[in-house]
């Protein structure tokens, strides 16, 4: 099949889609990629075609804070898609996120193709949205209405002939909240990350620029009071001045609304010695980064966002064979339960005496990690990460 992949972002940043994309393509299918260019420089994507919209970051930023109340996002992505669907006669559209069903269903009907259309939703989009505090914040809450997309939801969910999601426990909650969606056909699909990517990271032996005497603590991802990280360093200043000894490595970049209260955190005199917060680092270095630390953290507040799916850090500690301490978000708790490759904690003390065996038990903690590894490892062998290829089978 001839299947185009719609993105409203830079795929070469992408690490999810490009797994897709790169499935789609082993499986024998033609893939074509349309999706934005903000100025910056690409690598060639060889057997794939890629067209990129360019279009300056900022006005981009500005038409998805218009998004929920006018139409100009959705009237610049319908008119490309379409252009595109008949330029390369595609047989399927494949849609990145709630918010692009209607254009892409706009462009398919304009294009008089008869072709289906994947919707591939990467996060419980509504709840989400009112999370961000870029939407939620002083007068762009108004321009945003970030709860109008409740209401959307549904509209954009019924025009989608396939939907894919992170977790069974998302597709229960949607089918439960939409009857009609229980004639539309569902597959998950779990953040694994790309197993063979990380297999060649590894034999690369990359080196990176840490070290520590102490058990660490590893937090990769966005820094965001909505990913509990920034909630979660007042309860470690907490423990170590209470003498127990360990170190918190940080990598990932920090919301801008969370700046301030972040940079407060990591200068406070306990934890100034106690944490090395790096800022980005591509993700070719983890699987070294991984050899270095001891526990891996995932603090989500617990919400209908974050209990959709799995975040792909667990899937990375897991590949490390590194023990996790989570928050009991729905996917996430049933995973680390599964697999007993981790700790889920409710509270301060559940969180305190979790860390104290998890730092003070080195068999447990060797146990945890290496059933981690074995259950990732079974979900490859099972393909739980290529069920949404059966689409394109028929």
């Amino acid at each position: 099949m001839r299947i185009g992949v719609v993105l409203d972002n830079e795929f070469d940043n992408d690490h999810r889609v490009q797994k897709e994309v790169r499935l789609l393509l082993e499986s024998g299918h033609e893939v074509f990629v349309l999706c934005f260019s903000f100025g910056n420089s690409y690598k060639d994507h060889k057997k794939t075609i890629v067209s990129r919209i360019s279009l300056p970051k900022k006005l981009k930023d500005a038409l998805v804070i218009l998004n929920t109340n006018f139409p100009f996002y959705e009237m610049l992505w319908a008119k490309h898609i379409k252009k595109w669907i008949n330029l390369h006669e595609l047989d399927a559209v494949h849609a990145h996120d709630l918010y692009m069903a209607k254009p892409s269903k706009d462009a398919i009907l304009k294009s008089k193709r008869s072709i289906p259309l994947t919707l591939d939703l990467h996060e419980n989009y509504p709840y989400a949205i009112n999370s961000y505090q870029w939407a939620t914040k002083g007068i762009r809450k108004h321009i945003v209405s970030p709860k109008k997309w409740h209401k959307k939801e549904a509209k954009y969910l019924d025009l989608a002939d396939n939907i894919i999601v992170l977790s069974k426990p998302f597709k229960k909650d949607l089918q439960a909240k939409y009857p009609f969606l229980k004639e539309t056909p569902f597959f998950t699909h779990p953040n694994m990350p790309d197993l063979e990517s990380f297999k060649s990271f590894e034999a690369n032996n990359f080196k990176v620029d840490f070290s520590s005497n102490k058990p660490t603590l590893f937090y990769f991802g966005v820094v965001a009071k909505r990913r509990g990280i920034i909630d979660l360093l007042n309860w470690i200043i907490k423990i170590l001045a209470d003498g127990l000894l360990f170190h918190t490595l940080i990598i990932g970049p920090t919301d801008k609304a969370d700046i301030q209260d972040f940079q407060s955190l990591i200068n406070n005199p306990i934890l100034k010695d106690n944490v090395t917060y790096i800022s980005w680092s591509d993700v070719k270095y983890l699987p070294a980064y991984l050899k270095k630390i001891d526990i891996g953290l995932a603090p989500f507040e617990v919400n209908p966002q974050h209990d959709s799916g799995v975040a792909n850090k667990l899937y990375q500690y897991m590949y490390g064979e590194i023990p996790i301490l989570a928050t009991p978000c729905k996917a996430q708790k049933k995973l680390i339960e599964d697999a007993n490759c981790g700790i889920v904690y409710n509270t301060f003390e559940d969180f305190k005496n979790a860390l104290t065996r998890l730092i003070n038990d080195k068999y447990y903690t060797k146990e945890l990690g290496e059933n981690g590894k074995k259950n990732l490892l079974k979900l490859y062998s099972e393909q739980a990460d290529r069920k949404f290829l059966e689409i394109y089978k028929s």
